[in-house]
């Protein structure tokens, strides 16, 4: 198992760092077309952990914890921060019928519909890609 973490401010830019990372961490373990799907899942939450959760307080911190499990072929992403977290995530029924027009909600109901597996637990998310 390999295990990476990174800690990004409550700003905006950072999501930037966060593609790169992850661009990076995934170069040799799955295709491109899986690799933007990842990056794309996980660009959503970390943006809505800086916005929602810490409210773009630059001082509030958000933690990625990137994992591989070559054994199980998983990796597993969770995004934490330190805001008061979510009660439920949509359901894939929900997410299946969102108007991908509207703004609330869209990256957690992308979220769920891209990973293999999401979980909540209060101020973080985890979400599972099997490879």
């Amino acid at each position: 198992m390999k295990k990476k973490v990174m800690v990004i401010h409550s700003s905006i830019e950072e999501i930037d760092r966060v593609y790169k990372w992850l661009d990076k961490s995934l170069r040799d373990l799955v295709d491109e077309e899986m690799s933007q799907k990842i990056i794309l899942v996980c660009q959503e939450i970390a943006t809505n952990a800086i916005i929602h959760g810490n409210r773009l307080l630059n001082r509030k911190l958000v933690i990625v914890t990137f994992t591989v499990n070559i054994t199980s072929k998983e990796i597993r992403i969770k995004i934490k921060d330190e805001g008061d977290g979510i009660e439920k995530l949509p359901s894939k029924e929900e997410a299946l019928n969102l108007c991908y027009l509207e703004e609330d909600g869209r990256g957690l109901k992308l979220a769920v519909l891209m990973s293999d597996k999401i979980e909540v637990d209060g101020n973080s998310i985890e979400v599972t890609f099997n490879i």
